[in-house]
C-alpha cells in the first residue's frame, strides 16, 4: 500500500461466518470498556496498585510494539514521520482514546525525540474513576505503555511517555509527553521499574517487605489513634487534636470551619484564603472543589502559598450527621506525595474532630438552654429568688452586685422573605455568640440569653468602671460589628437603669424594652438608647398600671390636633414635637424639618388656633410635651 488510507471502511472487515473481525490483516476483537474496567479493578485488588500499574504498563507496551510491527506491514509511506502520525490516528481508531498531538519533534540523526499532546475521552481514566473515584496520580497506564511501545519500535530507542495531567486525578484533560530515557534524565527514574518484569521470587520478597511496611504503618496509625482518643476523652479541644496529628506526621496541619476560616493550626501555616487561591490556579480545580464540597470526599489540591510557590494540600471534610461542619488539612511542599499513613490518619482525625464539634455544640446548647430557663424564671411574677440566686451562682452568674440589662432587638427590614424565620434564628444565634465572645474580654461570666427575637445580656457595672465608658457608650461599642449575609436585619439596643439583685431584673428588662420602643418610634440615627434618656416619660411608662389611661390622657390634651392631622393628612403634631424638642427655637425647627421659617411660624400659629394651647404657660408646655412623647410611643403619629 503506497499511501496511507485510514478510513474504517477500507481497514475494517468482518467475516461473520467465521466469527472474526480484521483491522487490515490484523485480527481484532470488540470488547466493552466496562469489561476492561472490571479487569482493572480485579488486578488492583489482587496485585495492589503498584504491581497492577506495572502489569498494565507492560501490557500496553507489548500491545503498542506489536501494533507497530503490523502497521509497518500495512503501509509504505513517503516519509517515515507519516508512518508515526498514522500510528496516532490508528490508536484513535481502536476506540481507546482520541489522540491530539500538540508538538512532534523527531530527529533520528541526532537522536532527539519529543512528542506532546492531549488524550481526549480516555476509556482508561473513565473506568478508573468509575471503579475507584479520583486518584492522586495519573491513571492511563495502558495508554502510556501503548504509546511507548509504538514509539520505541519507530525510533529505535526506548521512548517513555509520562502523563503530566489526567482527568483520572481531577484535571480537565489528559496531557502527555514522550521522550527518550536519556532526555528524561532523573525525571523518569521512579517510573522505569514498572517496565521491568520481575521473577516470582523477587515479587514475593517485595510482597514480604510491603507487608512489613504495612504492619509498621498500622502500628503508627494505631498509635496516633490512641493519642487522639485520649485527647477527646480528656476534653483538651481542637488545638491538642491538631497538635497530635501534626507532631506524629511531622507536617503542617490546619483545622477550618465550613467557610474555611481557621480554627486551629500546627506547624508552619501561613493563613491565606483557601478557595480564592484555588481560583488563581485556574478552572481545573473545579472538579476537585466539587468532589470535596459536594461529594464530601478527601481531595488533594495544589495551592498557591505565595507568588510562584505551590504547596500540596490534602483536605478532608469533617462530617456531622452527613453535614460538613469543617475541614481538616495536612500540607506539604510542592510535588510531595501523601502516603497511606497520612491519608488514614487524616481520615481518623477528621472523625475525632467531628466528635469534638458535637461535644462543643452540645455543651453550648446545654448552657444556652440553662440560661434560657434562668431567664424565664427571672421574668416570672413571683420567682423563687433564693433558689434561683443559688443555682446561678453555681454556674458563675452573680446578680447580687450592680448591673445593667441590655436588650438587643432584631427587626427584619426587607419584608416577609421566604427565609425570614430561618434567617432570624441563625442571626440571633450568631449575634448571641458574638456578644458572648466580646464580653469575655471584659468579664469571664456574663449572662447572655435569647427570648423570641431579642437577646438579653446582664452587664456588671464594674465593666463600665474598667472601660471608663457609660452604659450607652459601651453598648455602642458592643453593637458596632457586622454579620455577613444578614443585612436584612436592623439591630437596636435598649439599656436599663442600674439594677441591684435578681428581684430588680424584671424591672430592668421592662426598662430596656420600653427604651427600644421609644428609639424605634423616634427614628433616630443612633441604634442605642438608655432608659435614663427617657426621663420622666420612662418612669411614667414603667409604672403606669394601665396603658390605655396614658393614651387617653395624651389624646385629651391633643385631641383636636390628632383629629386635624388625621383628616387633613397634616403634620402639625410632628411640627409641634420638633418645636418643643428645640425649646421653641423656630430656626432650629425649620432646619430639622427642612422647611422655611415662615412655614414653621404658620404651623405653630395653626396649632395654637386649633388646640387653644399656650406654649408660654408652663403647665400647657409640660402636658403638651409629655402627651406628644406618649402619642409617639404608642404610634399615634410618626416622625
Amino acid at each position: 500500500m503506497d499511501t496511507i488510507d485510514l478510513s474504517l471502511e477500507k481497514l475494517l472487515s468482518f467475516k461473520s461466518d467465521e466469527g472474526k473481525i480484521y483491522l487490515d490483516n490484523l485480527r481484532t476483537i470488540l470488547m466493552e470498556t466496562d469489561a476492561m474496567g472490571t479487569l482493572r479493578k480485579d488486578l488492583i485488588s489482587s496485585l495492589g496498585m503498584e504491581r497492577a500499574k506495572g502489569f498494565l504498563l507492560r501490557y500496553g507496551w507489548n500491545c503498542g510494539a506489536k501494533f507497530a510491527t503490523n502497521v509497518d506491514k500495512m503501509f509504505t509511506p513517503n516519509e517515515k514521520i507519516d508512518w508515526f502520525k498514522a500510528g496516532m490516528e490508528l490508536h484513535t481508531l481502536t476506540g481507546q482514546v482520541l489522540v491530539e498531538p500538540i508538538e512532534v519533534q523527531i530527529n533520528e540523526g541526532k537522536g532527539d525525540f519529543y512528542c506532546e499532546g492531549y488524550w481526549r475521552h480516555s476509556y482508561e481514566a473513565e473506568q478508573h474513576i468509575k471503579q475507584f473515584g479520583l486518584s492522586n496520580e495519573s491513571v492511563c497506564w495502558t495508554l502510556l505503555g501503548w504509546a511507548g511501545g509504538f514509539s520505541s519500535y519507530y525510533f529505535g530507542k526506548k521512548v517513555i511517555y509520562k502523563e503530566v495531567e489526567c482527568i483520572g486525578k481531577g484535571d480537565p484533560f489528559c496531557r502527555w509527553v514522550g521522550r527518550t530515557i536519556d532526555e528524561w534524565e532523573s525525571e523518569i527514574h521512579n517510573e522505569l521499574p514498572f517496565y521491568q518484569e520481575e521473577s516470582i521470587v523477587f515479587e514475593l520478597e517485595k510482597a514480604y517487605h510491603r507487608i512489613e511496611r504495612q504492619k509498621e504503618d498500622l502500628k503508627n496509625v494505631l498509635r496516633i489513634n490512641d493519642q487522639l482518643s485520649n485527647v477527646l476523652i480528656q476534653g483538651d479541644g481542637f488545638p491538642s487534636i491538631v497538635k497530635v496529628l501534626g507532631q506524629n506526621l511531622d507536617t503542617t496541619v490546619v483545622l477550618e470551619d465550613k467557610h474555611f476560616n481557621p480554627i486551629s493550626s500546627y506547624g508552619n501555616y501561613k493563613e491565606a484564603p483557601f478557595l480564592p487561591s484555588l481560583k488563581v490556579l485556574g478552572g481545573k480545580q473545579n472538579q476537585k472543589i466539587h468532589r470535596l464540597m459536594e461529594e464530601k470526599k478527601i481531595t488533594k489540591f495544589s495551592v498557591l502559598d505565595e507568588p510562584n510557590k505551590k504547596i500540596e494540600r490534602l483536605v478532608s471534610p469533617i462530617l456531622l450527621k452527613n453535614e460538613v461542619c469543617g475541614y481538616l488539612s495536612i500540607i506539604k511542599n510542592n510535588n510531595s506525595a501523601f502516603n497511606e499513613v497520612e491519608i488514614i490518619s487524616l481520615e481518623r482525625t477528621a472523625s475525632i474532630c467531628a466528635a469534638q464539634f458535637l461535644n462543643e455544640r452540645t455543651a453550648i446548647e446545654t448552657e444556652q438552654r440553662i440560661r434560657g430557663e434562668f431567664l424565664n424564671e427571672m421574668l416570672l411574677d413571683n420567682p423563687n429568688i433564693e433558689n434561683l440566686s443559688y443555682r446561678m451562682k453555681v454556674l458563675g452568674y452573680n446578680l447580687e452586685k450592680p448591673y445593667y440589662v441590655f436588650v438587643f432587638d432584631l427587626v427584619y427590614n426587607s419584608g416577609n422573605g421566604p427565609n425570614r424565620e430561618a434567617d432570624l434564628m441563625e442571626i440571633r444565634k450568631k449575634l448571641e455568640d458574638t456578644i458572648q465572645e466580646k464580653l469575655k474580654t471584659y468579664e469571664k461570666n456574663c449572662f447572655v440569653s435569647s427570648r423570641l427575637d431579642k437577646i438579653i445580656a446582664v452587664i456588671p457595672e464594674r465593666i463600665f468602671t474598667l472601660t471608663s465608658l457609660t452604659p450607652k457608650s459601651f453598648g455602642e461599642l458592643l453593637i458596632n460589628f457586622k454579620i455577613p449575609n444578614f443585612t436584612a436585619f436592623d439591630i437596636s439596643l435598649g439599656v436599663s437603669s442600674c439594677c441591684n439583685g435578681i428581684h430588680s431584673f424584671q424591672s430592668g428588662y421592662q426598662e430596656a424594652l420600653k427604651s427600644i420602643r421609644m428609639l424605634q418610634a423616634q427614628n433616630l440615627n443612633s441604634n442605642v438608647i438608655s432608659f435614663d434618656e427617657l426621663g420622666s416619660l420612662g418612669r411614667l411608662l414603667l409604672h403606669a398600671k394601665n396603658d390605655q389611661e396614658l393614651e387617653n390622657f395624651a389624646k385629651r390634651t391633643l385631641n383636636e390636633l390628632v383629629s386635624y392631622d388625621r383628616e387633613n393628612d397634616g403634620e402639625l403634631l410632628k411640627t409641634l414635637y420638633f418645636f418643643l424638642e428645640n425649646q421653641g427655637n423656630i430656626h432650629k425647627t425649620a432646619r430639622q424639618m427642612m422647611l422655611s421659617i415662615g412655614a414653621i411660624r404658620y404651623r405653630i400659629k395653626r396649632v395654637q388656633e386649633i388646640s387653644n394651647l399656650d406654649m408660654t404657660n408652663a403647665k400647657d408646655y409640660y402636658d403638651t410635651h409629655l402627651s406628644l412623647q406618649i402619642l409617639l410611643y404608642y404610634g399615634i403619629f410618626k416622625l
